[in-house]
């Protein structure tokens, strides 16, 4: 075995002091350069964070041979001092993988992981363009059945963990309902991204980058709002902008029925969703998300809402007996409403 190494001739040393030292800060940057033009290292394109800047370089790539499912998806890369920042994308095995870790080095390279990116993320942004970032997601809900709801009425369920770019971009997300779906033609899984934690991952933008992660939570597509051919959710056509004349709301065609008991038990929680229909028969129902719950009453209730579902819970015996109204509002219009009377447990 060699136990030698010997850098390249062009390299030549200028230290005479004689100190060890003196010898390893002169030689260190070259032999890392050296170790990149052997087979070990490997040459990537390393992207910003939006894909409009790009360059070929040389890395080493460690962890190709993971021992579990969950490790493969997952790199640890070596690179010259300064080369990256978290939230750059490397395009690595024809895949783009996104720097999540913090880059540290030790004076000969700079270290840092990455993860693969599994998806596309699409969504326009505020001035109606259409924005684009990888994305890597792990499911939040591993052993989660995929449905909730009751007897009446059930919706699919899902959950995601995120990770994004922490740019400027990416921060505008929270709250915003997005397509994740691998089907090209009429796809129909939406998430809304919720829980935003953007302090997390905040490694210092100018010096180390930072990245983001959301909570992906599934919810319903709406056939009315979302655009599926562009997989873009609440699609706003900036080349044909809806504008209606001054002080006239545009008329809206929905009807809605809130599904539940007309009673709740004090002290127990009970849960009311809301199915939305195009027609006044309710015999065609859609899928709906500009509304809001609002509950008519003096009384001081604990409610909990979570999409198309608002659980309440009444713990004051002295409402025992009285009466509160839920409704289903629109614009300010209520457009669909159910009498509840709060009642013993016996």
């Amino acid at each position: 075995m060699q136990d030698w190494y010997l850098l390249n001739q062009d390299t030549r040393p200028n230290v005479t002091g004689g100190y060890e030292n003196d010898a390893f800060l002169e030689n260190k940057d070259d032999a890392f350069a050296e170790a990149l033009e052997t087979d070990i290292a490997t040459s990537v394109i390393l992207y910003n964070s939006d894909l409009s800047i790009s360059k070929q370089i040389r890395c080493i790539i460690q962890g190709n041979t993971a021992n579990t499912q969950l490790k493969s998806l997952e790199r640890t890369v070596l690179f010259q001092i300064g080369t990256v920042k978290a939230g750059m994308y490397i395009f690595f095995e024809n895949r783009y993988w996104l720097i999540d870790g913090y880059p540290g080095n030790n004076g000969i390279y700079e270290k840092a992981t990455m993860v693969l990116c599994q998806y596309l993320l699409r969504w326009q942004n505020s001035s109606g363009e259409i924005i684009e970032r990888w994305c890597n997601a792990v499911s939040a809900s591993k052993y989660d059945v995929g449905e909730n709801g009751n007897f009446t009425i059930a919706l699919s369920s899902n959950t995601y963990t995120i990770k994004l770019p922490g740019d400027e971009e990416c921060l505008n997300l929270d709250r915003k309902r997005v397509f994740i779906d691998r089907k090209k033609i009429n796809p129909d899984k939406v998430f809304k991204l919720t829980r935003s934690d953007d302090v997390l991952y905040d490694y210092g933008d100018e010096y180390h980058g930072s990245i983001l992660s959301f909570i992906a939570d599934k919810t319903e597509l709406n056939l009315q709002t979302d655009n599926r051919e562009l997989k873009i959710c609440d699609y706003i056509d900036v080349n044909n902008p809806v504008t209606p004349e001054d002080g006239e709301k545009p008329e809206l065609h929905i009807f809605a029925d809130i599904i539940g008991n007309d009673s709740i038990k004090i002290n127990r929680l009970k849960t009311f969703y809301v199915k939305f229909f195009s027609d006044k028969n309710k015999t065609i129902p859609i899928t709906y998300s500009d509304f809001n719950w609002k509950i008519d009453s003096d009384m001081e209730l604990e409610n909990t809402i979570k999409e198309n579902s608002v659980s309440i819970k009444a713990t004051n015996d002295k409402y025992i007996g009285k009466f509160f109204k839920l409704q289903i509002v629109i614009n300010s219009v209520i457009i669909a409403e159910k009498k509840i009377e709060i009642c013993n447990l016996f």
